[in-house]
């Protein structure tokens, strides 16, 4: 079972419902409940129990209380899953146990507009969130330059600055990763 977690303290990106009703349509065709909330309570032990995975779907800024975060913490280190998308590297800076987790923090967008088309190269074409994607991957979204990249992550994703303007990250651009963590 899944929680999407959706509160933001910053930004308030468009695509949020857009992104809840995704993954709703996913948990029905591939049968696994889905809850969503922005509601930070969510995160104590007897609630985050009743998960596998919690999803930071385009959180912003402070979101967990200190109380909040230890739950979290316990959440993970008891075997819980973590999937971060999009914003949720702009979230929490001052929580350095989630910088790790979440493997790297958002620093800025590399252009202005800041949504455009990209080549992105499958690293790990076995992978499962990969395997279906060709090498290079074209793709107009909202990109990211990163900070803190942690060197622990594996990246799956990453996306070819040589094909936009305003990249800083270089050849080490990673846009997908994962890793195991505490």
């Amino acid at each position: 079972s899944v929680l999407v977690f959706t509160k933001t303290e910053g930004f308030v990106h468009e695509s949020i419902d857009a992104g809840k009703n995704a993954i709703i349509e996913m948990g029905k065709k591939y049968g696994f409940p889905v809850d969503t909330t922005s509601d930070a309570s969510f995160f104590k032990e007897k609630t985050l129990s009743k998960y596998n995975v919690v999803i930071f779907l385009n959180t912003t800024g402070d979101v967990l209380n200190d109380a909040q975060q230890l739950e979290f913490n316990r959440f993970i280190q008891a075997g819980g899953g973590f999937v971060g998308i999009h914003s949720a590297t702009d979230t929490e800076y001052d929580w350095p146990w989630y910088g790790d987790l979440v493997g790297a923090y958002f620093e800025s967008h590399p252009n202005d507009p800041n949504v455009f088309e990209a080549s992105i190269q499958v690293l790990d074409q076995e992978h499962t969130s990969s395997r279906h994607l060709r090498s290079p991957w074209i793709r107009t979204d909202e990109w990211y330059n990163f900070k803190e990249i942690r060197p622990h992550i594996t990246p799956i994703l990453n996306l070819d600055e040589s094909t936009y303007e305003g990249g800083t990250n270089g050849e080490r651009h990673p846009i997908a990763w994962y890793h195991e963590f505490d």
